[in-house]
């Protein structure tokens, strides 16, 4: 009994980031329909800029991440800018060109810099635990889960009570309409690409104490935020949050509980059950 609620708490708390990084996605897809393959490249991305960080000044990632969040942001504005913005509009595989061919310039372009050897970035709270009964909890992760569910309620009340998150709603639903009134929908994309990626840097800060990270990494992280936004709906915040809560449970029941590759799968398992008897995804509805 202990190892099952070890397993769900260690879920939960894992999930929870998933989530994060998903959320990052699903604001870039509601407003352009652009589905990024380069999404966990940029996570990587980000966890690097920690490391040199960490290296060069010593700085705790939670620290480089004050550093870390505006520059990606900043990155992100430029890429969609000049690389994907033209081609909105386009066949959808032409962006998935294009952004696949993004992940292996920042794959290729981390493994110059960095090398090949994974690598790690230590924190000042990477060892530290809370332990509940016999449920031990590591702090990095607890930091995470308090983080990420506070930056979505944070960004639910940004889209619904701030007019750069009505204008995000409102092209959303009608790019062409929202243009008729008035606002201006590229800037609004690019603002929001640019707000997905300083997500991801904010998430990459989260992931890293504690976790070996190398160049190669970034494929997995894009497929568990498929897997997530899959799950949860493309737009549903309240969705894509539980997608990651059930992908980050079924990644710690395999773990605990199965050995080998196959406690590596159980996220996919799950993924194609959940597919095979509902393929509308967990939630009723895909509207924010």
């Amino acid at each position: 009994m202990t190892e099952l609620w070890q397993a769900l708490a260690q879920g939960v708390l894992i999930g929870s980031t998933y989530g994060l990084l998903a959320l990052g996605m699903g604001l870039v897809y509601g407003v352009s329909g652009v589905v990024n393959f380069s999404h966990g490249d940029f996570i990587s991305l980000g966890m690097f800029m920690c490391l040199a960080l960490y290296s060069a000044l010593s700085l705790d990632p939670y620290v480089s991440a004050v550093i870390t969040i505006p520059v990606m942001t900043a990155i992100g504005a430029v890429v969609y800018r000049f690389l994907i913005r033209p081609m909105v509009g386009h066949q959808f595989l032409m962006i998935v060109q294009l952004t696949l061919g993004l992940s292996l310039v920042l794959q290729n372009g981390i493994l110059m810099v960095f090398g090949g050897q994974p690598a790690r970035t230590p924190s000042m709270v990477e060892s530290k635990l809370i332990i509940l009964g016999e449920i031990v909890l590591r702090v990095p992760h607890l930091i995470a889960f308090a983080v990420s569910f506070g930056l979505a309620i944070s960004l639910y009340v940004m889209l619904r009570s701030t007019d750069f998150g009505r204008s995000i709603r409102a092209v959303h639903q009608n790019a062409h309409a929202a243009a008729l009134m008035g606002i201006d929908v590229g800037r609004v994309q690019v603002l929001t690409f640019a707000l997905g990626i300083g997500i991801l840097a904010l998430a990459a800060a989260l992931l890293l104490p504690g976790t070996p990270i190398q160049p190669s990494q970034g494929l997995r992280y894009t497929v568990i935020t498929l897997l997530v936004v899959v799950l949860g709906g493309m737009t549903n915040f309240v969705g894509i949050m539980l997608g990651g809560l059930v992908i980050g449970i079924s990644e710690a029941f395999g773990t605990i509980y199965l050995s080998g590759p196959l406690g590596h799968l159980m996220p996919y398992i799950i993924f194609v059950a959940i597919m095979l008897f509902r393929p509308q995804g967990l939630t009723w509805s895909s509207q924010r």
